[in-house]
């Protein structure tokens, strides 16, 4: 179940502490210059039976950089549940079931590769729906951000 404080947090954009405000921003601008360098993004997502694998590459060394500080950063923000894009079904649902998800991060020298996984089937497939999404930014950058990402037919909401 999501915190108030931390349902306050998303949608306020870190709310009044100065730090999270200050982190929320710089994950922000990282988001944003990754969503602009779409087109240098190499994606590759398999499909597993609890989860997914996958690998985000680039040739492009600024790309690299800020797929080696986004992708750990993001991790660390399920982790702790400091929730994001709560407009969003599919996020506000990745974060409300945020203790359900293992997530394995590894940096590789032309980007990251990903392991999300879960033991919950429902959570499984919106980890898949989810690696979709992602796809889907990097296919088609700010455009696809701007759109909320849908949940699958068979998904069983808890928000």
């Amino acid at each position: 179940m999501l915190s108030q404080q931390n349902m306050n947090i998303g949608r306020r954009g870190a709310g009044r502490d100065p730090v999270q405000a200050a982190r929320h921003q710089h994950d922000q601008n990282v988001f944003h210059r990754l969503l602009a360098l779409h087109d240098d993004i190499q994606r590759d997502l398999e499909i597993l039976p609890d989860g997914i694998r996958s690998r985000t590459r680039s040739h492009n060394p600024e790309v690299v950089t800020l797929l080696h500080d986004h992708v750990p950063a993001m991790k660390q923000r399920l982790h702790e549940n400091f929730g994001l894009r709560f407009w969003d079904p599919a996020f506000a649902e990745l974060f409300a079931q945020h203790d359900k998800v293992q997530m394995e991060v590894s940096l590789l020298p032309d980007g990251v590769m990903i392991e999300e996984r879960s033991d919950d089937p429902n959570v499984v497939t919106l980890i898949q729906a989810h690696g979709q999404v992602i796809n889907l930014f990097v296919a088609h950058g700010e455009k696809q951000a701007q759109q909320e990402s849908p949940l699958p037919a068979e998904y069983r909401r808890v928000l």
